[in-house]
């Protein structure tokens, strides 16, 4: 009987990221997922649209899953607005210490203004980090989330000492923002801190990276993996889902969950 484990998240028109690249991880890695749905999104030529559920919708699906009493990982994702952290924090505050909690910062909201984001961020910060195991923002959600610019390795590190005064765990990933032919993650887990580097890929294959490492972490946390171990292996799952994905244009395309299973 496989292991059950959660998505808190937005639903993927692509598949790439959202809980569609969250469920297809978690198949992975021998884990069975359930879902909760934060949001639809569509795309256009130009853009892609959030469209919120109904909050009492987000309220009765928590409920649904009230009634499991073996859930044994949580993996939170896209949460389009204050209101609904909130409720989702309620939930998440039954569970925290005691099965792993990994919270994707996601902010893609490119309709938003400044304000709009700084109340973003402090959502994310009051009513979901406090819950977290271990939290992957990437560079900019990283910025907003700690009120720092990351421009060079030394800003990250920086970054990492600012988010580590709300959860113990993070990882911060450089992505190819920062200079160098080098990808350069910060992850701390306790007062351990490391740099992890790999080369930039240039492959136009990285939407759902993001939910795909966050998801891959949370599975590794479920199989009883360390927290240093499970960061590194989520790392090398999405780098060669990204060197294996799936185009869907010429010069865009999604991480291909099962590329480690079928690349060889």
């Amino acid at each position: 009987m496989p292991q059950k484990i959660l998505t808190i998240a937005g639903s993927d028109i692509l598949s790439g990221g959202g809980l569609q690249a969250d469920l297809a991880t978690f198949n992975e890695y021998g884990l069975f997922g359930l879902s909760v749905i934060t949001s639809i999104v569509t795309v256009t030529a130009t853009d892609f649209i959030v469209h919120p559920i109904e909050l009492s919708l987000v309220e009765q699906q928590l409920a649904s899953m009230r009634m499991m009493d073996d859930l044994a990982g949580i993996k939170v994702g896209l949460v389009p607005n204050v209101a609904m952290m909130r409720v989702i924090g309620n939930f998440l505050a039954d569970f925290a210490g005691k099965i792993p909690i990994v919270i994707d910062p996601v902010m893609v909201f490119k309709e938003a203004n400044s304000a709009q984001l700084t109340a973003i961020a402090d959502g994310i910060a009051t009513y979901l980090l406090p819950y977290a195991t271990i939290t992957t923002p990437n560079l900019t959600e990283a910025e907003i989330l700690t009120k720092q610019s990351i421009q060079r390795v030394s800003d990250l590190q920086r970054a990492g000492r600012v988010l580590q005064a709300t959860v113990m765990n993070y990882v911060i990933k450089g992505g190819q923002r920062l200079p160098g032919e080098q990808a350069v993650d910060l992850v701390g887990v306790g007062d351990q801190v490391e740099l992890i580097t790999a080369s930039k890929l240039t492959a136009p294959f990285n939407n759902g990276a993001g939910c795909t490492f966050a998801s891959a972490i949370a599975s590794n946390l479920v199989l009883q993996q360390d927290m240093m171990s499970a960061v590194l292996d989520a790392k090398a799952f999405v780098h060669i889902g990204i060197e294996h994905g799936v185009t869907l244009s010429a010069d865009f395309g999604n991480v291909w969950q099962a590329a480690r299973r079928f690349s060889h």
